[in-house]
């Protein structure tokens, strides 16, 4: 399960660093949500006792990269009742993003950024605070990785 989930990610990847291909991206993204289906039916979610940090982040990736909203939200809860240690908080911080960013609402730790670098709307408050809370380094640190 494991060697699957990373040679997944690994494809997942190297689609990104290329051109743009939205049309297989999709068909390559739904065949990953089937896949994680399949894996959280059989065995619950695969965590870092299961399949190991390097499972874990290949499985939150293909999550974070669904084009299932309703499947996204279902991770996000079962990520979120994990025992402490098997999932990292920033996975669930940024899947919590994506799915506000797709629902239109504000996003709480700054992680979906545009096409210019800036984030996506946030909530109000103090956002380095609640990725501090998270392992997230500041947002300013972060958005300088998107700067031209």
């Amino acid at each position: 399960m494991r060697l699957r989930l990373l040679a997944r990610m690994a494809e997942d990847v190297r689609m990104r660093s290329g051109v743009v291909d939205a049309e297989a991206w999709l068909t390559f993204d739904t065949e990953s949500t089937r896949l994680l289906r399949e894996i959280i039916a059989a065995h619950g979610w695969p965590g870092r006792s299961l399949v190991g940090e390097d499972g874990a982040t290949a499985a939150w990736l293909l999550a974070q990269h669904s084009p299932d909203l309703a499947f996204q939200r279902g991770v996000l809860d079962v990520l979120q009742a994990q025992p402490e240690g098997e999932v990292a908080p920033e996975h669930a911080a940024y899947l919590h993003d994506r799915i506000c960013v797709r629902e239109g609402r504000p996003q709480r730790y700054g992680t979906q950024v545009q096409p210019d670098g800036t984030p996506f709307p946030l909530e109000p408050g103090d956002v380095d605070a609640r990725r501090a809370s998270v392992g997230l380094e500041p947002l300013a640190v972060y958005l300088g990785r998107f700067q031209r």
